[in-house]
């Protein structure tokens, strides 16, 4: 609120020098980036005359990379354009006459200094554009993700990492929103996991990676935002592709799109096809030290997983008129995956002798599918002033049966009896309906006010039902203990309200967000009801100086909120991995709030991009997983708010280009301090980590290059244990042939086998060496073919610097 009054007081003064509207002519545009036609908000547009150093008048662009200037006096004048991370552009003599106003009409400027040159498709490069607000990474055909999917783009970002469960985090808090196209995901946990590991990487067409949101944005998310934005837009006329791949793991995927684009109508569509079996084996070893003398317990397994995916994609839009548009868009998947998990028991005494022997043997299917669908308006009034809704709805479902079998074995291996067998089948059904309304004007020439609404109905059903074989009725029977039947409701109103100003090299924006919480959780099969209703406010601020073209400094700060809104969070019912590890949701958990700082610097030298983000993260109530044993060996994993947790440290970015040798490296390093007074045992920690990234491409020629992903995770306390180190490695080489409409990459995935992980949980009771490897380690050979009108941007040559002094296309 103190940033929203500075920018109210401020502006009126500012206000006295700049030319009044409705004296003289006035000059307006639009300012996109070269990378995919992206408007650039809070570019700084000046007029200047012929031989004047010091401006007449100066405003800064919308959203929509739009601006305006009013009441310039007759005569010939220079406008110049400078924005953080691009190469400034003058136009010189702009004559304003006693007639028609001044439509400079799409300006665009080149971010030379952040693209990759080394990989080449049909002419385009991708680029990192890095931005006051967010980071934005043109991931769109990377030879490492060739044959992938959106987890596989996911883990060439910096500071975004992906474990073995498929569960994504940012600097190292999974308390991360994945948002798809701008819209966050009802799934959450390992569902969500597995929707992403069923999107073709072939459609992604960007990440942005949003730490500090603003007021604009959802609030959840205490990490931040991951947007994945999907390809959707054609050209002009028809344009298509089509992608085919296999690999040395059972690996094989199928895809193609196709866009059309005739006057004020566009549609696009793709669709994918993905299959692979990657075995996985984990391995638990435990010291029971609650046990006098000790024992131990060793538990190795096998699990195999066998999907097969599909998903299309589909957008579609039509223009009424030049101030009115509809729009449409579609994902759809589904997908069947074959499971099996063959876990085997050995008890040993202290002297670590085998003392007994048994088997669980695990086998069944699962049944996905995830439909997203929104219909949006857009009513432009005029230059920067436009009124835009959206009404979406999702569907999701997942689950299946499966049939568990336990064996007693003796002590050379050999089956002894059969000791337990039961059939389970569960089922999860998030759903979500979506109401948003943005409304966003200027209020006068360096000022802009945005306002909105957004309504959530968001829940879930889930379903678990557990039938165990009694030998006495010779018959399969209900097991009460693991039966359950809840849902959960979530009803949020929030209004926004977001003003931005441009004062000479300041960038200024101030906003604040109010939320409404309603939600009900219902556990059925008990007949009890858990309620939360909560109020919230997320205020932000933004205060960015230009210390010149290619230097900014930035002040950030915004509220967030973790909502409890998961199934592995809430569901009291016990969750069985095998009958000595148990999961057990909290219904009784408390949202977590963080509040964050973030001071960045930017700066651009020749060909190399550097951004330097030291960050401050204070969370109340931060969830974390707790884990305990009782006296029978059985260890159960549960959830519980901890009092405070405090994280600080420095997000490092370079983007490089020029030459043969291109590419982008992040490092992160991090202090972490979490206070578990408020609960029993000791579960307070106080570590450091740090991680690491590198993706480096070298072009040997204009048809051939070479790409290399290398990250590594360094090894972390955490709360009741110790996270081991993770390595990942890739290399791809692509040649291009048939002026580049057809392209080979041969992917080379974790060739020296270190795509492991493995964690130590150590409590006064027990310590658990818990190691986890899935194979990946293969080879995978991709073709993809284009035909037709390409996008615009895979036309031009991001070296040909003339294309940014092009005006009014």
């Amino acid at each position: 609120m103190l940033m929203l009054l500075f920018i109210s007081l401020w502006h009126p003064l500012q206000a006295q020098g700049t030319p009044s509207a409705g004296a003289g002519g006035e000059i307006h545009g639009r300012v996109v980036s070269s990378a995919g036609q992206v408007p650039i908000e809070f570019a700084n547009v000046e007029v200047r005359k012929p031989l004047a150093a010091a401006a007449i008048a100066r405003t800064a662009t919308g959203a929509d990379g739009a601006f305006s200037l009013r009441g310039i006096a007759p005569g010939n004048y220079r406008v110049r354009i400078v924005a953080i991370g691009y190469t400034a552009k003058e136009l010189g003599s702009v004559t304003i006459g006693p007639g028609p106003d001044i439509d400079l009409g799409t300006i665009v400027l080149t971010s030379m200094p952040f693209e990759l040159p080394s990989i080449v498709i049909q002419g385009q490069r991708p680029v990192v554009e890095l931005a006051p607000d967010r980071n934005t990474f043109v991931v769109r055909d990377l030879p490492t993700t060739k044959g992938g999917t959106a987890l596989d783009v996911l883990r060439n970002v910096p500071a975004v990492d992906v474990d073995i469960d498929n569960l994504v985090s940012l600097r190292g808090n999974s308390g991360v929103v994945i948002q798809i196209n701008g819209r966050p995901s009802p799934m959450k946990g390992t569902q969500l996991g597995n929707f992403l590991a069923q999107l073709p990487a072939d459609v992604v067409d960007k990440v942005e990676v949003v730490t500090n949101p603003s007021a604009r944005e959802d609030p959840t998310g205490v990490a931040g935002i991951i947007n994945i934005v999907l390809k959707q837009k054609p050209d002009a006329g028809s344009s298509g592709g089509l992608t085919v791949g296999g690999g040395t793991t059972g690996h094989a995927d199928i895809g193609g799109n196709l866009g059309y684009q005739n006057g004020p109508f566009s549609i696009y569509g793709s669709y994918g096809f993905f299959r692979d079996n990657r075995p996985r084996r984990d391995s638990i070893f435990r010291e029971n030290t609650f046990e006098n003398p000790v024992t131990f317990l060793d538990e190795s397994g096998l699990r195999s997983q066998e999907p097969l995916a599909h998903t299309v994609t589909g957008t579609a839009g039509y223009a009424l008129d030049k101030q009115d548009e509809l729009s449409a868009e579609l994902i759809y998947s589904t997908r069947v995956e074959h499971e099996s998990n063959d876990i085997l028991y050995r008890d040993l005494n202290a002297a670590q002798s085998v003392t007994g022997l048994s088997d669980r043997l695990t086998h069944g299917n699962n049944f996905e599918s995830s439909l997203e669908g929104t219909l949006g308006y857009t009513h432009t009034f005029g230059e920067d002033h436009e009124l835009s809704s959206e009404l979406g709805i999702v569907r999701d479902e997942e689950g299946g049966p499966s049939s568990i079998v336990s064996h007693a074995l003796a002590l050379d291996g050999s089956p002894s009896s059969t000791t337990a067998q039961e059939n389970q089948a569960g089922w999860e059904h998030p759903r979500e309906n979506s109401l948003k309304v943005d409304y966003g004007r200027p209020l006068s020439q360096s000022l802009r006010i945005d306002v909105g609404y957004k309504g959530l109905d968001q829940g879930f059903h889930t379903t678990l039902a557990t039938r165990v074989f009694d030998s006495t009725q010779a018959a399969f029977v209900n097991d009460s203990s693991r039966i359950s039947n809840f849902t959960y409701d979530q009803v949020v109103h929030a209004v926004y309200g977001v003003l931005g100003a441009a004062v000479d090299k300041f960038q200024l924006q101030g906003g604040v967000r109010i939320e409404r919480a309603t939600t009900t959780f219902h556990l059925r099969s008990l007949g009890t009801s858990f309620n939360n209703d909560y109020n919230s406010v997320f205020p932000s601020a933004l205060v960015a100086y230009n210390i010149n073209e290619l230097s900014q400094v930035k002040l950030s700060y915004s509220t967030r909120i973790r909502r409890p809104d998961d199934t592995d969070l809430l569901d009291p019912t016990p969750h069985i991995q095998d009958p000595l590890n148990i999961s057990i949701g909290n219904p009784s958990l408390k949202p977590e709030y963080i509040r964050a700082f973030e001071l960045g610097l930017q700066r651009t030298m020749n060909h190399l991009t550097v951004q330097v983000t030291p960050f401050f993260r204070h969370t109340v109530d931060a969830i974390r997983s707790i884990r305990t044993i009782d006296s029978a060996g059985v260890s159960t994993r549960s959830f519980a708010n901890l009092a405070t947790s405090d994280a600080y440290g420095t997000d490092l970015t370079f983007a490089m280009s020029g030459g043969r040798l291109s590419g982008f490296a992040g490092a992160s390093a991090f202090r972490q301090v979490s206070n578990a007074s408020n609960l029993p045992g000791d579960f307070s920690v106080k570590t450091f980590g740090w991680n690491a990234r590198t993706n480096a491409s070298f072009r040997f020629s204009s048809t051939l290059d070479l790409q290399i992903l290398l990250s590594y995770q360094a090894p972390m306390n955490v709360e009741q244990g110790r996270n081991s180190s993770r390595t990942r490695f890739s290399f791809a080489v692509r040649q291009k042939l048939r002026s580049n409409q057809v392209s080979l990459t041969l992917r080379v995935i974790d060739p020296f086998n270190t795509a492991r992980e493995s964690s130590t949980t150590i409590d006064p009771l027990f310590t658990q060496v818990t190691n986890r490897r899935r194979t990946i380690r293969g080879l995978l050979l991709s073709a993809n073919w284009t035909f037709g009108h390409p996008p615009k941007e895979h036309q031009r040559d991001p070296n040909d610097s003339s294309r940014g002094d092009t005006v009014g296309q």
